[in-house]
């Protein structure tokens, strides 16, 4: 274990202190961050990295098989454009929390703000408390699970993924749409709320895109119309193999 005092150093000191002890250290303490914007961004180790307080905006963006655990709050961007790895925060994150995620786990102890999860590939976020409003905005894949109630315009135009609320829904967004539990969803997030020592035994409102707004009722720049686009994607990954190609299920 090797301590880092952020105190008296600038942001390019405790960065550069950070990737240097993450290549020779397993667990990292960071001591009096203040809530400083762009705190641990761009760590690539598997180390374990506890931040003692609070961090400020974009918060372990960038990074890549990192554990984190701030005991303490978060601005905006936690975890933005997360590769894999643990991110935890005992307190509230601000706004899109995991924005551009594509794998890794996310949880957060208490509220989050509006936006979390937006454009999100995939990976999982939890949060404990309230989430803002649209929260899945635009989400691509992955799993949000709120523990408690979600704000307005929860899933605003997601074209893939799921969400789970526990609580109660203000509104939810242009093309996503409740539906109900198929086999294997409530063990589903057990398995992910456990990752976190987390339980919940209510019932819960699962949420995913109809994707309305990807059917095209007209020609928009000579583009195909959407059923016929992927007519022709079905028929690339039969001649080819091309598993690259996006077929949007509905669930």
């Amino acid at each position: 274990m090797v301590e880092i005092d952020a105190r008296g150093l600038s942001l390019r000191q405790i960065n550069t202190s950070l990737r240097a002890a993450a290549d020779r250290e397993n667990q990292i303490a960071l001591l009096h961050p203040d809530a400083r914007h762009n705190l641990a961004v761009g760590l690539t180790r598997p180390v374990h990295l506890t931040v003692h307080g609070s961090a400020g905006y974009f918060c372990a963006g960038l990074c890549d098989g990192l554990t984190v655990d701030v005991k303490g709050n978060v601005g905006w961007g936690f975890g933005d454009n997360l590769m894999n790895g643990m991110l935890r925060v005992e307190g509230n994150a601000g706004a899109v929390c995991g924005v551009a995620m594509r794998s890794g786990h996310i949880m957060v102890g208490g509220n989050m703000g509006s936006r979390a999860g937006q454009v999100m590939k995939g990976g999982t976020i939890v949060c404990c408390g309230e989430a803002g409003f649209r929260t899945g905005s635009m989400m691509m894949g992955g799993v949000i699970v709120i523990l408690d109630n979600a704000g307005e315009s929860l899933g605003e135009f997601m074209m893939d993924g799921e969400i789970y609320v526990a609580g109660k829904i203000a509104s939810l967004g242009d093309d996503a749409v409740p539906i109900e539990l198929r086999d294997g969803d409530e063990q589903k997030v057990e398995a992910i709320l456990a990752r976190h020592g987390l339980r919940h035994t209510g019932n819960w409102t699962k949420i995913i895109s109809d994707q309305r707004a990807l059917r095209y009722g007209d020609y928009e720049k000579g583009e195909l119309l959407f059923e016929q686009a992927q007519q022709q994607k079905a028929q690339a990954v039969a001649a080819d193999g091309n598993r690259d190609v996006m077929t949007f299920d509905s669930d």
